[in-house]
């Protein structure tokens, strides 16, 4: 590997990221460079993948390139227009159950999400979210970030982003236990897929890039996620046990599966990944 750049080391040094990530992701730099070489207009960059696939890694590292070499980066998640756990609850009573758990199509704030893109194509100054998973709510609105006006790119990355609707024939089976248990009528994945149809596909195609970290089987999930919980706790002192996410991440089982079906021909990158999260 050749020498690093000093961008490169503090990256590595801030995200507690092992040297190696920066050849694996040599492929995906490149490609950021000529996606976004000699581009006049604000260009926002979508990256999806399955959850720990790595995409805020990626989107911090697209970030801290960005910043390098002379451009106005930020990065979003999708997570973080979540609504709150009240509102959730709310939507859980006039819909369906488990709409009171985050995660799914319907339970982002998705017409906030689309006046932040809306707004960053405008160049005009705009403020970005920010979810506290540890208290399953929203930060304060005065602990959110303003960006100011002029910003270059915006990545957003989020488990969903860029899914296409499911046929209703798609819809009407259960996938596991999770659908058996909670929805055998259909109801609540047909409302989910409601709202990947609507608002959801609005903010897609706002979207300029997309780019996709496929994790190629769902049974990865589990342990990418539960990494995830672990440094949650470490830093926060509060998450969920390892039967808490095996439960939480059923509901993601379905339109996970549908991403690996169907995003390598939408997305404009796809990026394989191994056991270890390795781009193969």
């Amino acid at each position: 590997m050749s020498a690093l750049a000093s961008w490169q080391r503090l990256f590595c040094e801030t995200h507690k990221v092992p040297i190696q990530y920066i050849k694996q992701a040599e492929k995906a730099l490149d490609w950021l460079e000529s996606a976004v070489n000699g581009q006049v207009e604000p260009q926002c960059i979508a990256i999806s993948g399955c959850q720990g696939s790595g995409k805020s890694t990626l989107a911090a590292y697209y970030v801290a390139y960005l910043r390098a070499h002379g451009y106005l980066a930020e990065s979003v998640s999708i997570d973080d227009f979540y609504y709150s756990k009240s509102e959730r609850q709310n939507l859980a009573k006039r819909l369906s159950a488990p709409f009171a758990t985050r995660g799914a199509p319907g339970t982002h704030d998705v017409q906030a999400a689309i006046s932040v893109v809306t707004q960053f194509k405008q160049r005009e100054p705009f403020i970005l979210p920010q979810f506290d998973k540890s208290t399953d709510n929203p930060y304060p609105v005065d602990a959110w970030k303003r960006v100011p006006p002029k910003l270059d790119v915006l990545i957003i990355e989020g488990w969903c982003l860029g899914l296409p609707m499911q046929p209703t024939d798609l819809v009407q089976s259960t996938c596991n236990v999770f659908e058996q248990q909670n929805d055998p009528s259909g109801q609540y994945r047909a409302q989910v897929n409601n709202f990947l149809a609507a608002d959801y596909q609005v903010l897609f195609e706002h979207f300029d890039k997309l780019v996709f970290l496929n994790g190629q089987k769902f049974e990865r999930v589990f342990q990418w996620r539960l990494e995830q919980e672990k440094k949650l706790i470490a830093a926060k002192g509060v998450g969920m046990t390892n039967a808490q996410v095996f439960e939480f991440i059923q509901s993601y089982q379905r339109l996970t599966e549908w991403g690996f079906a169907t995003l390598p021909a939408i997305c404009d990158l796809e990026l394989k990944l191994d056991e270890g999260r390795g781009i193969s």
